[in-house]
């Protein structure tokens, strides 16, 4: 009698439960040398969200675990509002390649991360809730103000054992943690 083996089956469900999830789009200049980028400055993310808070908790998310992938000396967050606010920028999307280029300078760093968090919200259906966040980031060089890296990356809440078995889902800033390590390792990697 030849019975499918009951493991071998939970085996095959879980890596097509792992496949499952929404990968990064990651763009990455051919010609680019990173070797050049010793010091960069994040530039406080747009929030794009319904979630008021969000673009500073993911600023400063990035931030720290940008320190911690230990890849680059970062501006601290006081010295980049001090030199936004000289240059009367309110908004990271609307600085020009002069701009950036100037920022550069005034900072001292070879590379400007910019952002935005395009969603960050809690999703309701059929009685069950799920936390999704999505970022989008570039690291623009200042000497020619060309965008050298860019990555999207969305990351939810429920993984496939908490759909599954029922048990607890990630909190909102475990997920936007997570988001921003995937999104750093592109980066780095």
């Amino acid at each position: 009698m030849n019975r499918p083996d009951w493991r071998r089956q939970l085996a095959a469900l879980m890596v097509l439960a792992g496949c499952s999830g929404m990968g990064s789009t990651v763009f990455v200049h051919r010609d680019y040398n990173f070797n050049f980028v010793e010091k960069v400055a994040v530039i406080p993310f747009e929030n794009l969200s319904n979630d008021q808070g969000a673009s500073a908790r993911v600023t400063h998310l990035f931030i720290t675990e940008l320190l911690a992938a230990d890849a680059f000396d970062v501006v601290e967050p006081g010295e980049v509002s001090l030199a936004l606010s000289k240059m009367s920028l309110t908004r990271s999307d609307m600085i020009s390649e002069d701009q950036a280029k100037q920022l550069g300078k005034a900072l001292g760093v070879q590379g400007l991360i910019l952002g935005a968090v395009n969603e960050s919200s809690g999703l309701r259906s059929a009685g069950n809730g799920e936390t999704v966040v999505t970022l989008d980031v570039r690291m623009v060089e200042t000497e020619s103000a060309q965008t050298v890296w860019s990555a999207t990356h969305t990351e939810g809440s429920k993984g496939f054992f908490s759909s599954l078995f029922g048990t607890s889902e990630k909190s909102q800033s475990e997920v936007a943690r997570k988001c921003v390590r995937k999104v750093i390792k592109t980066l780095v990697d």
